[in-house]
């Protein structure tokens, strides 16, 4: 067991930022996130200096916004590496994804159609902020069954695990793991998402760490993460 330093505002200091990213949509040009090689290579500047070796690229794929294939990520990974080697940053990149929680996905799992990594297999997948999906017992199952590790995305963010300890407790007996969004620990006592991610990681349940940076912009090394907002309204929306 690992031991927590309260500040004097009764926040814990926030944990360092692990060598690996596993959360950032760094591929120029599939998402909301990078559009262009100039943007990701500012990302990777930042990256580096937080002290990240190695970057799972997770673009978002959903199957009606960004239909991205597997073969589309792993040449745009490729490439963005090459870009790296060339340019001397000490930056590995592997390719991965962000998956939107629907049938599609349950498809690709049994297929085994999807982009895993490290020796767990991990699978980053995302649901709808504000309520539970029905499918989401029978993503962690599948995912399970196919041989992948379940790393649900921004776990922090979910109004349905907020306060909830005894779902997050069952979502991980099934199997599922959590990623945490670094950011998330620098956020102030009101915020439901800063004070879950704080609990995770002194419950042990943040099994992974991600900037889930969308664009590099740095402010005394203070890392600010900004996606797209109609891509977010667009996914709540459809929940309800």
């Amino acid at each position: 067991m690992f031991s927590v330093l309260v500040r004097r505002d009764g926040l814990i200091e926030p944990p360092p930022m692990s060598e690996v990213d596993a959360h950032c949509h760094i591929l120029p040009g599939l998402d909301d996130g990078a559009p262009n090689e100039e943007t990701a290579i500012a990302i990777a500047h930042l990256l580096v200096e937080l002290g990240v070796v190695k970057v799972i690229a997770t673009p978002h794929v959903i199957s009606d916004i960004y239909p991205t294939s597997t073969d589309q990520i792993l040449n745009a990974t490729a490439a963005l590496s090459t870009c790296f080697s060339r340019l001397g940053l000490p930056l590995k990149i592997v390719p991965g994804a962000e998956y939107y929680v629907e049938r599609q996905f349950l498809d690709r799992a049994v297929k085994r159609d999807l982009l895993a990594w490290g020796k767990e297999r991990y699978v980053l997948f995302e649901a709808p902020v504000y309520r539970e999906p029905m499918l989401l017992e029978e993503v962690i199952f599948t995912l399970k069954s196919s041989g992948y590790t379940p790393l649900l995305a921004h776990a922090e963010r979910y109004r349905f695990l907020q306060g909830n300890l005894d779902r997050i407790e069952a979502l991980r007996r099934m199997g599922a793991r959590f990623q945490v969004n670094h950011p998330s620990f620098h956020l102030p006592k009101v915020s439901r998402s800063g004070e879950l991610a704080r609990t995770l990681y002194i419950k042990g349940y943040a099994d992974q760490f991600g900037t889930d940076i969308h664009r590099a912009t740095s402010d005394d090394r203070v890392l600010a993460v900004s996606g797209d907002k109609r891509l977010f309204d667009r996914l709540n929306a459809r929940a309800n």
